[in-house]
């Protein structure tokens, strides 16, 4: 009885179960939230995967550009050959060719001007400057800087250096003057100007300094009443030195080229009281405003009233020093301007020694600073900057100051298809 009731009560189970044909369809909504939470986890993972790479190449880049390398003890770090005779040669033809290119300012067609640039002037200053470019990349990568360094140099150089820049002449003779290249130059120059700024004001807030402690090595009153006179003149020699300026533009534009060139009298005026005036009352304004918050600081800040006095003192003499920097700098800028260069042309002719003595000033000014520069940079960043290590550094700052050389002699000559663009004007707002 016992066993007829378990087979009854397990058929009874068995009909109550659903066939296994039947198909248990789970609710929608079950569904779809399943559905999300896959492609929550499918983007979630993808986006994962996308951060990953991001981080490592950036990891990558920075490793390879701004890590410095560690070398271990009893390793010797790479040689640098830029104190060495057999990197001396691109010294000589760094300083050949800016010389070459002032003369070629002075007068374009002279003869030895044209050998000298072997009948294509622009075609082969641009490959002597992308030659440079180039060095500087190749000479970052150690087996190629000891190859080119080491054993028969005498053969290897010439033959590979020359090979450069006859396969960049050649490239820029078929480019000829097709393409406006002002802008990469200007880019060069502008690199090498804020550098050349940041020495200037160093070297401008050092001379203070010295001066500052002569002043006072020996306290009087006199002394102290001059110390607090000093920058309210140095403020009415900076607005004198701007009138005095203003009347130069003046004289040049209305009175030097007015007689044979009315026209470009009349746009060089234009252009030195519309942008030339304005950007020195600028910066007078500016200076005017620093020398306030210096006196107000000073007053607040100082340990005693004759500390603050010294203080004011000092900071006017380096305004004093960095606004004759930018008066320069500024001329710079007004004479490369067509306007300026082709009134010029048509008042003194072709050959203008003025632009070549201003152009020579500037170089000299370059190396007179270029080497204080490229020690103090390199120093502060130990020889690596991004990828550069010594002779690559190095040969990019030749190749900035060469640039500058260069953007005076295209401008000079208005070679075809060479113009300042609004990109070049606003490369050259550092000015």
């Amino acid at each position: 009885m016992s066993e007829k009731k378990i087979n009854s009560e397990n058929s009874l189970e068995k009909a109550k179960l659903p066939k296994p044909s039947e198909d248990i369809k789970p609710p929608v909504k079950n569904t779809t939230q399943v559905k999300l939470k896959s492609l929550k986890k499918k983007t979630s993972t993808f986006w994962t995967k996308i951060k990953i790479k991001i981080d490592f190449y950036y990891e990558t880049l920075k490793k390879n550009l701004f890590n410095r390398e560690i070398y271990v003890k009893g390793k010797e770090p790479p040689k640098s050959y830029a104190h060495r005779k057999n990197f001396y040669g691109l010294y000589v033809l760094f300083l050949f060719y800016s010389f070459v290119l002032i003369l070629g300012i002075h007068d374009p067609e002279a003869l030895i001007f044209k050998i000298f640039m072997f009948g294509n002037a622009f075609a082969f200053a641009n490959a002597i400057l992308l030659f440079f470019l180039t060095l500087s990349l190749l000479l970052n990568i150690d087996k190629i800087r000891l190859y080119i360094f080491e054993g028969k140099t005498l053969l290897k150089q010439p033959l590979i250096f020359g090979s450069l820049i006859a396969l960049y002449y050649l490239l820029f003779l078929f480019i000829s003057t097709n393409f406006n290249l002002i802008n990469y130059m200007l880019v060069l120059s502008m690199i090498w100007l804020i550098l050349l700024s940041i020495r200037f004001y160093t070297l401008s807030r050092k001379t203070s300094t010295i001066i500052e402690a002569k002043f006072i090595a020996k306290y009087s009153s006199l002394r102290y009443v001059l110390a607090s006179i000093i920058p309210f003149l140095i403020l009415g020699v900076l607005v004198i030195i701007s009138l005095v300026y203003r009347s130069l533009l003046v004289f040049i534009a209305l009175e030097f080229f007015a007689e044979k060139d009315p026209k470009g009298a009349i746009k060089v005026y234009n252009l030195g009281m519309r942008i030339v005036m304005p950007l020195i009352y600028f910066s007078l304004v500016l200076t005017l405003i620093f020398i306030i918050f210096e006196f107000i600081f000073t007053r607040r800040r100082a340990e005693t009233k004759k500390a603050g006095c010294y203080d004011n003192f000092t900071f006017s003499l380096i305004v004093l020093f960095i606004f004759f920097f930018q008066i320069f700098q500024i001329s710079i800028f007004f004479i490369l301007r067509p306007e300026f260069i082709s009134a010029l042309k048509n008042t003194v002719g072709e050959t203008s020694a003025a632009l070549a003595y201003l152009f020579l000033l500037q170089f000299a000014i370059s190396m007179f600073f270029l080497y204080r520069i490229i020690k103090k940079v390199g120093g502060a960043f130990e020889w690596r900057i991004l990828f550069f290590k010594r002779d690559g550094l190095i040969l990019f700052f030749l190749a900035c100051v060469f640039a500058q050389t260069f953007i005076g002699f295209t401008l000079s000559s208005r070679i075809e298809n060479q113009k300042i663009t609004a990109i070049g004007t606003i490369l050259m707002a550092d000015k």
